[in-house]
């Protein structure tokens, strides 16, 4: 069982360049758990918070990406993908990101609430 909320623990939520900081609010942290009980099923983080540096250091995204500010990758394939990327959109996650391709333990799926901003509309699905 989780620390943080009953599902998730801190440990699996921050970063994972050693720095051990995650700065995921109050709110981001109940929707995830809402989620996590209305999915029914383990959702593994394979990418929860990340520092500016990591987060340069591993994504196109730069020093401010989605993980930055609120965002989730987890581990799931093929009809549990699908049946997360339905819930979330209907509990009004704004950033859904699809990476279906390749070995199986290396498939997820992104998950922010980020809102609406220039050049970037919201929401939004995208595959990788």
């Amino acid at each position: 069982m989780g620390d943080l909320t009953e599902h998730f623990s801190r440990s699996e939520l921050e970063c994972r360049c050693g720095c051990r900081r995650m700065r995921l609010d109050d709110e981001f942290l109940r929707e995830l758990e809402l989620l996590r009980q209305l999915f029914g099923e383990p959702m593994p983080i394979t990418s929860g918070w990340r520092c500016p540096e990591h987060n340069n250091h591993v994504s196109s995204t730069g020093r401010d990406g989605p993980h930055t500010r609120g965002a989730v990758d987890v581990g799931v394939l093929g009809n549990d993908a699908l049946a997360l990327i339905a819930l979330a959109e209907s509990q009004h996650w704004t950033g859904i990101g699809v990476s279906q391709r390749g070995p199986h333990a290396g498939r997820f799926v992104h998950l922010d609430r980020l809102p609406d901003a220039p050049g970037q509309p919201r929401p939004w699905v995208w595959s990788y």
